[in-house]
């Protein structure tokens, strides 16, 4: 296998005063199950703070003086050199000292052939990965990527290769997770029972499948969704007023307000006035066509299902 990474696989390299991000692609047989891989430095001497919102499972090593996050509410917390993060319905307060950092992004149905775990023992938490489910050769990989310094293109190979190793057989529930996953992610789909519909569930056992796969209930998902294509609306374009960024499946601005409360545990006043040097970079990628502003709206090509 070539050492070297195919040109257009490196998807987005941005900096900004101290951050730096660049996104790769996986090769096209792993796109169902991982988002992208992605590298962030933060410059000498400097502090990357910033509050990012709900997302997918992810894989990420780092190693710096400071690294310390918390989802939701409460104190920050040190980071674990490697660690795997379940899904999220909420805030995670960041807080990154100089230093590389890698990470890869997990679709549902890459949860479920990487790590296995039923997604809501995981869901709003972040774990060493050495004490998860995720086999000890990722967790090595991404150990060893921090301390390597080659150059970024030359790493595609190394970390698909990585995950082809653990693919194993597919899971019984794998194409029935990515046709769900891509009914949810339509800006048409407001309630429960179509996606229920298309999976040949009752919403009941809908309900039990999502929160195994995907961490949370059918509805918190549609939600999840509602929102996000809201914040990426709006942090695209920070000069526009908050009203004319919310989906119009809100039912007037109060309801997003209220719901921004709940997500963000702010206003999304106080959100806009606060820093946000990594998600600014990820808007940017998203703005190029390199990406997606989180995580959670990435949308897998159909296929398979």
């Amino acid at each position: 296998m070539s050492s070297v990474a195919q040109p257009e696989r490196i998807t987005a390299d941005y900096a900004s005063g101290a951050v730096r991000i660049r996104l790769m692609a996986p090769a096209a047989d792993l796109r169902h199950y991982l988002t992208g891989y992605y590298r962030t430095d933060i410059a000498d001497g400097e502090i990357a703070e910033d509050w990012l919102p709900p997302e997918e499972g992810n894989i990420r090593s780092g190693h710096s003086a400071v690294d310390r996050a918390v989802i939701g509410s409460g104190e920050l917390a040190e980071v674990p050199r490697v660690i795997l993060s379940g899904p999220t319905d909420r805030v995670t307060h960041s807080r990154l000292g100089s230093g590389t950092y890698w990470g890869a992004g997990l679709t549902p149905a890459g949860w479920a052939r990487f790590v296995g775990t039923p997604a809501d023992q995981m869901a709003n938490r972040f774990l060493d990965a050495r004490e998860t489910a995720l086999p000890a050769s990722i967790v090595k990989l991404f150990d060893t990527l921090i301390e390597d310094d080659k150059e970024f293109a030359n790493q595609g190979p190394r970390i698909d290769a990585g995950f082809r190793a653990i693919m194993g057989k597919e899971p019984a529930a794998e194409r029935t997770i990515r046709q769900v996953h891509r009914a949810i992610l339509s800006p048409d789909v407001t309630s429960v029972p179509p996606v229920a519909a298309i999976a040949g569930m009752s919403p009941r056992t809908f309900e039990r499948f999502c929160k195994r796969h995907f961490g949370f209930t059918g509805g918190v998902l549609i939600r999840r969704q509602r929102f996000l294509r809201s914040l990426g609306k709006f942090m695209l374009d920070p000069s526009m007023k908050w009203i004319s960024a919310v989906d119009t499946h809100y039912s007037d601005q109060a309801h997003f307000i209220r719901e921004f409360r709940a997500i963000m545990g702010m206003t999304p006043s106080e959100y806009a006035a606060r820093p946000h040097p990594v998600v600014n970079l990820a808007v940017a990628v998203t703005h190029s066509g390199g990406g997606v502003p989180h995580q959670a709206l990435f949308r897998p090509e159909p296929g398979g299902e």
